[in-house]
């Protein structure tokens, strides 16, 4: 393992999270965004004829998934040198994509996504996956970042509650309420599926976009009932590439 490598995965393993500051260039994300703006609109219409989908509303927050499943450019960058030498570094030589989905939230009322850990929606073994948090324009402390609670990860998966916005497993008035992470577009915020992170309500003119790209080692199982995830794009065997990269 390189010292870049071994730094970022003892960041991650001391904090539950590194942040990684324009990891993509515009240029690389101008067709990422394209496609994923594609993605947006087709949802959010189909939210405005069909009404609103679990946490998805149609003007406030939209979530819509397994798009590299859909996208050949969306395979490609999931798949791409970046993305293989970032989830080996952190995961170990055999990756797959476990999830991804866009998060984009609009101007709305003073709504803040709850705390949670990403493993409280499906636990899985081995834990935790990685969860790369990339932003697709800049995300800023008025338009809803990201905030994480350094070190959470260390206390294994916590009880959570139903909230109307999800999963919760920390209060919204609980007096820590963790480090907001304002970044700048292509940066990512890598963080581990047991870290407790939120992200804060809307108030720009502008939406908040964000492209959540989750990644597990292979052969990941639920930890329910032992049965595989159901993988669809595996990214590296050994620490290389499956497959070219084509984006």
């Amino acid at each position: 393992m390189s010292s870049v490598a071994s730094t970022l995965l003892e960041e991650m393993n001391r904090d539950g999270f590194v942040v990684l500051d324009r990891h993509f260039s515009a240029e690389e994300l101008a067709e990422v965004d394209r496609e994923l703006t594609r993605f947006f609109d087709e949802r959010t219409e189909a939210l405005k004829r069909e009404g609103d989908s679990g946490i998805s509303r149609a003007g406030e927050i939209v979530f819509d998934s397994h798009l590299a499943e859909r996208s050949d450019i969306l395979r490609g960058f999931v798949t791409s040198p970046k993305m293989v030498a970032l989830t080996t570094a952190l995961l170990g030589p055999d990756v797959d994509l476990y999830w991804n989905q866009i998060v984009y939230k609009s101007p709305e009322t003073e709504k803040q996504f709850p705390w949670h850990q990403d493993d409280a929606y499906t636990p899985v073994d081995p834990s935790p996956y990685l969860t790369l948090w990339i932003a697709v324009n800049d995300a800023t402390l008025e338009n809803g970042c990201i905030s994480v609670l350094p070190g959470s990860h260390t206390r294994g998966l916590i009880p959570h509650s139903q909230t109307p916005e999800g999963w919760a497993g920390h209060s919204l008035d609980d007096p820590d309420q963790g480090r907001p992470v304002p970044v700048a577009a292509g940066s990512v915020i890598a963080f581990w599926s047991l870290t407790l992170h939120k992200s804060g309500p809307n108030r720009s003119e502008g939406v908040r976009k964000a492209y959540v790209v989750q990644f597990c080692k292979a052969g990941t199982v639920r930890a329910e009932d032992r049965v595989p995830v159901d993988i669809q794009i595996p990214v590296s065997r050994e620490g290389q590439a499956v497959r070219p990269h084509t984006a």
